[in-house]
């Protein structure tokens, strides 16, 4: 098996103000392979902005380990941590005109953050993405000109422009409709392939997570569960992961409630009534 490009085990982060300490990860795992497409989902405040700036290189852990392409970012220095950021992350913030240069034409925005290489290398590098992304006839156009879909691809591509390890992208299809986002998508997934990145998107739409490998769920700071996407009988289905809590409580997917003709069992219980389930006396038993 080979070593996972993203890899944080018990990971915690506490904000801390004068009077308030807020833990927004609380024992976080998470393990992404070399070319992996991982969507994280959860509720607002679930840890999901706050586990990508940890990535990201923004934040530092507070506890537990995050390792990512080879550095420890619980110790990296302030020169290492520019040069990860250069060079090991891409990232894609929420709002796509925050990522833009609004004096720079779309050309120029993906040749900005480029650090390696000759200048024809990197023009080369950056028609590559203009044109992967569908954008390589607005070149000469600048961000105030681009639709919010164009202004996200543009937004990609300069998250790209380094070839980055890991792309990280913060709700990369909040702003657009249903059939930009897919056709973003699409073009995205094929980006990634190109180029051998995995990537790690944040998102509240059901749409991302079918183009992801796998699809992560947050809960309390915690990964809750886990849906990996597979083929069968030329069918794509998911298949998920249950992982227990930090209060020891395992969430089942409704499928599986149903499978077990356990649905009635469960209300009964969350109603408050009483339930016994006999499986004998457990003093005869070994487990």
């Amino acid at each position: 098996m080979s070593e996972p490009i993203v890899e944080c085990e018990g990971l915690v982060h506490i904000y801390r103000t004068t009077d308030v300490e807020v833990v927004a990860l609380q024992g976080l795992d998470l393990r992404v392979e070399p070319g992996e497409v991982v969507a994280v989902v959860g509720r607002s405040g679930s840890g999901k902005t706050t586990l990508m700036n940890v990535i990201a290189g923004i934040e530092a852990p507070s506890a537990g380990t995050a390792r990512v392409g080879g550095y420890d970012l619980a110790r990296m220095t302030e020169q290492e941590r520019d040069r990860y950021r250069q060079e090991v992350v891409g990232y894609v913030l929420q709002h796509s005109q925050a990522n833009l240069a609004t004096d720079l034409n779309a050309f120029e925005n993906v040749l900005l953050p480029m650090s390696a290489g000759s200048a024809a290398d990197s023009r080369q590098r950056a028609s590559f993405l203009l044109e992967t992304m569908g954008i390589s006839r607005l070149a000469a156009n600048y961000p105030g000109e681009l639709s919010g879909g164009e202004a996200e691809r543009l937004a990609v591509a300069i998250a790209m422009a380094n070839q980055p390890q890991v792309l990280l992208a913060d709700e990369p299809t909040a702003e657009l409709d249903r059939a930009t986002a897919d056709a973003l998508l699409r073009d995205l997934r094929q980006l990634l392939r190109e180029s051998g990145s995995a990537a790690v998107m944040v998102t509240h739409d059901a749409s991302v997570e079918r183009h992801a490998d796998r699809v992560i769920q947050i809960r309390d700071g915690r990964t809750s569960t886990q849906t990996r996407w597979r083929e069968e009988a030329g069918e794509v289905v998911a298949d998920e992961l249950l992982i227990m809590d930090r209060a020891g409580r395992i969430q089942l997917p409704r499928a599986y409630v149903e499978r077990l003709g356990a649905r009635g069992l469960i209300r009964a219980h969350l109603e408050g009534d009483e339930i016994r389930l006999r499986r004998g006396d457990p003093e005869s038993t070994d487990g």
